[in-house]
């Protein structure tokens, strides 16, 4: 028996290789649905043009507004059906009524609740985590940090009072409304976990 070309040998060495580090699935289109913060709850569209790349645009809300995200993250390698992964996104939510999530996140101290009414912000995420991936579905779970960038508004009058309650008839109180709109810039660890099928292509 006459032994197979070198070539022969060293190119199905490359494609073993190859398919120990990927995915099997090689589906380029995919449907992605994720839950964390500051990025509220996404659905959106992912393009694989890699095995290593995906490219992401969302949309969500974060419980008081909607608003839009894109990224991208690269898998370097994968180790049977799990991955390292590095994520870059940036995200914009408009102005929306402020609620007990906002004010959680954004650490609202109590005597500041009546006067952030309205807030919408920007967000910018670097995140590391792990791939979970096989056949068509793929999970993942991202940690890393965030930087926000916020605008907090009053369009209502604030009531000032020094008696304990405050009435259109007190004689004590004083209507109060912000001229301006304040910004808040965040520095914050954020964290999200989703999962991607993958339903287009090869």
């Amino acid at each position: 028996m006459t032994n197979p070309p070198a070539a022969v040998v060293v190119g199905a060495r490359e494609d073993a290789a190859v398919a120990a580090t990927a995915p099997r699935s090689r589906h380029m289109l995919g449907l992605a649905t994720d839950l964390g913060l500051p990025d509220g709850v996404n659905l959106g569209l992912v393009l694989r043009p890699a095995a290593w790349l995906r490219l992401q645009a969302a949309g969500g809300t974060n419980s008081a507004s909607v608003g839009f995200r894109g990224g991208a993250t690269v898998v370097p390698h994968w180790f049977w059906h799990v991955g390292p992964s590095v994520t870059l996104e940036a995200g914009f939510y408009r102005m929306g009524q402020v609620n007990s999530v906002l004010r959680t996140f954004f650490q609202v101290p109590a005597w500041m609740k009546d006067y952030a009414q309205e807030a919408g912000y920007s967000y910018y995420n670097v995140h590391l985590g792990v791939e979970f991936g096989r056949g068509n579905v793929t999970g993942f779970i991202h940690a890393g940090g965030s930087y926000v960038d916020g605008t907090v508004r009053t369009p209502n009058p604030v009531c000032v009072v020094s008696s304990t309650s405050c009435s259109t008839t007190s004689p004590n109180q004083t209507n109060l409304i912000l001229g301006q709109d304040a910004t808040v810039r965040v520095y914050t660890i954020s964290a999200k976990a989703g999962l991607i099928v993958f339903f287009g292509g090869l």
